[in-house]
């Protein structure tokens, strides 16, 4: 479990408000254990506030919710709100209800419909962030924490993709990275953020239907405020375990990564262009006549044939040799199309889910 890595204090004095905001759409799956996991929190249920926007599910999800806000108010747990959400970005669902909040909410907690916690999430997480701005002498805009490795039980092509988000080669320091401790990011997973701060800078994009977070995280940044990650505790999510969701993925991300790189050029990382810096230095090579070219697609080929043989051993999974190379290839060459996608052309609603 999170928080090993260093102690957390007591909460003093009266809880803030909070506000878990959840964007649905077609999270029939997987937003029963979500919500449980919400209702189930140690936070006080009083001190606790849910809101639920949907985009216009069509498969049980709206069901589901409804049923839940019955058997939440029933079992004492947190008042939970249904919004609709008739354009379906996940930016979008953010500012409608960052409009809804009431006033004595302090505090807002990103989630999604696929991602479930620990009973004691809200309570470790305020409790750390109580005692990291003690240290600072200064208020934080924004805590993320860390993504777990998935509970569930998968198929095997999930079990690939599970592996190649926490591969060094696979996570590209974003949001399934993982780490320990406490430390200043410019991408903290599933945030907890200071209400004031989102309304002094105006709240989620809307032009970035993906990489939203990243986006306002950057911002943020940019006007000198403190952006911190802890594992004081952490949170579980499905991901993907099909081969077209994971290819919709890999080039949404680097789609929307090229428009926000754009935007703040200084958030660009060099690992994000050595696939394309490795082919066009290859090509030209051949080209005049260096054979010797070779070498620079033979060590990649090296490099995640090693990330498949660990985690192969790490995870006792013999498939993962072959599995993980694969999902790696696939991520970096549909990623690095999506970045020159990105520059070339607008883009508009993913069918893809958040």
């Amino acid at each position: 479990m999170g928080g090993e890595g260093h102690p957390v204090s007591e909460v003093r004095g009266p809880r803030p408000w909070i506000a878990t905001v959840i964007p649905t759409w077609r999270e029939a799956e997987h937003i029963e254990r979500c919500l449980r996991s919400v209702i189930a929190q140690t936070w006080p249920a009083d001190r606790h506030l849910v809101h639920i926007v949907d985009g216009g599910s069509d498969d049980g999800t709206l069901e589901a919710v409804e049923a839940l806000i019955e058997a939440s108010a029933a079992e004492g747990g947190p008042e939970i709100k249904l919004i609709q959400n008739p354009d379906r970005h996940v930016a979008a669902a953010r500012n409608l209800s960052l409009d809804a909040l009431p006033d004595e909410i302090e505090y807002v907690f990103e989630l999604i419909g696929h991602a479930w916690l620990p009973p004691d999430h809200l309570e470790r997480r305020m409790q750390d962030l109580e005692q990291l701005e003690g240290e600072l002498g200064g208020p934080v805009a924004v805590i993320g924490t860390v993504v777990r490795k998935s509970d569930l039980k998968i198929g095997m092509f999930g079990r690939w993709v599970e592996a190649t988000l926490t591969s060094p080669l696979g996570n590209g320091g974003g949001q399934f990275e993982q780490f320990s401790g406490r430390q200043r990011t410019t991408t903290p997973p599933f945030s907890i953020y200071r209400r004031a701060t989102l309304d002094h800078i105006g709240g989620w994009n809307e032009r970035f239907p993906t990489s939203q977070d990243s986006e306002l995280n950057s911002r943020l940044s940019r006007a000198g405020e403190e952006v911190w990650r802890s594992d004081a505790s952490f949170l579980r999510m499905a991901k993907r375990e099909d081969l077209l969701g994971w290819l919709r993925f890999s080039h949404r991300y680097g789609f929307w990564r090229s428009k926000l790189l754009k935007q703040d050029p200084q958030r660009a990382v060099y690992r994000e262009f050595l696939p394309w810096a490795g082919l066009l230095s290859t090509t030209l090579l051949l080209i005049f006549g260096f054979w010797w070219a070779w070498l620079m697609p033979a060590a990649y080929i090296v490099a995640i044939v090693a990330a498949g043989i660990h985690n192969s051993a790490r995870h006792r999974d013999v498939t993962m040799i072959i599995g993980v190379p694969f999902t790696l290839f696939l991520l970096h060459s549909l990623f690095s199309i999506g970045l020159v996608d990105g520059l070339c052309r607008s883009g508009g609603l993913s069918n893809d889910r958040a």
